[in-house]
C-alpha cells in the first residue's frame, strides 16, 4: 500500500486541482488537514449509483471511470474518465437529496483524497472564492453533459471516435495509449466491433498510426473535419 502523503504534499496537490485554484495557502492547508487518503485497486468501486453522498472525492493518482447503468443493470454508458487533480461527482454533493446519480470505479490502481461532505459544505458557505469555484465547476459540468448528449445522439460513431482521438492526442501527446475498445464503446455509446472497425478505417486512410494500443495522429485536420460531421 502506498504510504500517506505528508500535509505539505497534499496541500500542493490540492493547489493543482482546478476547483481549489485561487484559494489562499491557509485555506488549502485547512482543506488538506480535513482530507484523508483512500487507496483503490484496479476494478474497485469508488461509489455506486444510488449510494448516499457522504464525502467529497479528489483523485490524486490513477484513473477513474464514472458510468451510468440502465434500470435493468444490463447496459452501461461511460460519462467520463477522471484523471488526477479532479473532483469526482462533486455535483452530487449539493443535491437536495444527495445520492450518487452514477457509479464510479478505478480503472487503474488509484488514490483518492476524501473529505466529509458536511465539513466541505461548511467551508463553501464561509469562503467566497471557493463558492465561486464550485459554481464554475457546476457550470462546466453542465456544459460537458450537453456535449455528451450531443455526441451520443446526434453524431455518427466515426465522428465520436475522431473527436476522442483528438482529445487524447491533445491531452497526452502522440503515442498515447488508447483505452480498450470495450471501454471506448461504453464511453461513446456503441459496441467494441464498431470502434475496432473505425480505428482500422482511420489507419488504412493514413489518418493515424497504430502500434498495439499506442496511437499517433498523422492527419489532424482530416480528423477534425470528421469530428464535426
Amino acid at each position: 500500500m502506498t504510504s500517506p502523503h505528508p500535509l505539505s504534499e497534499i496541500t500542493r496537490m490540492l493547489s493543482l486541482t482546478p476547483i481549489f485554484q485561487g484559494l489562499q495557502d491557509s485555506d488549502l492547508i485547512d482543506l488538506a488537514k480535513a482530507m484523508r487518503e483512500q487507496h483503490f485497486e484496479k476494478g474497485s468501486p469508488i461509489f455506486l449509483q444510488g449510494d448516499p453522498v457522504e464525502r467529497v472525492n479528489i483523485l490524486i493518482r490513477g484513473c477513474l471511470r464514472v458510468f451510468k447503468e440502465g434500470s435493468r443493470g444490463n447496459k452501461q454508458i461511460t460519462l467520463h474518465l477522471e484523471k488526477p487533480y479532479r473532483a469526482v461527482a462533486l455535483v452530487a454533493v449539493f443535491l437536495d437529496h444527495p445520492v450518487y446519480p452514477a457509479s464510479c470505479e478505478a480503472i487503474e490502481d488509484s488514490t483518492v483524497l476524501v473529505m466529509d461532505r458536511k465539513a466541505f459544505m461548511e467551508m463553501v458557505t464561509h469562503n467566497a472564492v471557493l463558492a465561486q469555484s464550485v459554481i464554475r465547476y457546476q457550470a462546466r459540468k453542465q456544459g460537458e453533459l450537453m456535449h455528451l448528449l450531443d455526441r451520443l445522439f446526434f453524431r455518427e460513431v466515426g465522428s465520436r471516435v475522431a473527436e476522442t482521438l483528438l482529445t487524447l492526442q491533445e491531452e497526452l501527446g502522440n503515442g498515447f495509449v488508447l483505452p480498450t475498445n470495450g471501454m471506448l464503446a461504453a464511453q461513446l455509446g456503441t459496441v467494441p466491433e464498431l470502434i475496432s472497425r473505425k480505428l482500422g478505417e482511420f489507419y488504412r486512410q493514413g489518418l493515424i498510426h497504430l502500434e498495439g494500443r499506442k496511437v499517433w495522429v498523422l492527419k489532424k485536420e482530416d480528423l477534425q473535419e470528421l469530428a464535426v460531421e
